[in-house]
């Protein structure tokens, strides 16, 4: 017997066409608006795209929590340390600032992941960012889970020398993970707040 072959006719045919149209229009839709909404951002876009990947890491408390919780409507991103006597302390001055600029129903958060794993244990996180905002939250982890991590946002860490040297940017993320842009640590709190409000819409 021989098997019977279905074509799909004109309208199956159409059903499929304009299936792919919706979904073209709707990437291209997606695209556009995230383009446009960079434009308008004051910190500096990050090229090429890229989104934070999706980790467990352990937060001041010794919680195992996801770096970039799926929850928030934006983040803001800091590797630091608990050490740090100088650009650590200046960043999370100024993202205190624009933090507490925000409305408390605004859903941004602000992460510091350590580039000292060998001495920030949660206790030391808790104290060092509680300084700036009892709501900020510490990141650690072992080296070899943090070590890719902090590749992936271009951290070179070198602590060879008792104050460890490391990447000081401070990056915004959507609640799509997408890292949308980077601020230098004396960034104006105002630019912070700016953009942060931006990145919720």
């Amino acid at each position: 017997m021989r098997p019977v072959v279905r074509y799909a006719g004109p309208i199956g045919l159409g059903a499929l066409a304009l299936a792919a149209l919706v979904v073209v229009a709707a990437t291209f839709y997606a695209w556009h608006a995230q383009r446009s909404l960079i434009g308008t951002l004051r910190g500096t876009p990050v090229v090429p795209e890229r989104s934070a990947p999706a980790l467990l890491l352990v937060d001041q408390n010794g919680r195992r929590v996801p770096l970039i919780d799926p929850n928030a409507s934006a983040t803001f991103l800091f590797f630091g340390y608990a050490h740090c006597k100088d650009t650590c302390p200046l960043a999370l001055a100024r993202l205190a600032q624009a933090y507490r600029s925000l409305p408390a129903t605004s859903g941004v958060r602000v992460e510091m992941v350590t580039v000292d794993p060998a001495r920030d244990d949660p206790a030391s996180l808790r104290r060092f960012v509680g300084r700036f905002d009892p709501h900020f939250i510490g990141l650690t982890s072992s080296k070899a889970t943090l070590a890719p991590l902090w590749a992936e946002f271009e951290i070179v860490v070198d602590a060879r020398s008792h104050d460890v040297v490391h990447g000081d940017g401070i990056y915004l993320i959507d609640r799509s993970r997408h890292v949308l842009g980077i601020y230098p640590p004396d960034v104006a709190p105002a630019d912070l707040a700016h953009d942060a409000r931006i990145a919720v819409r």
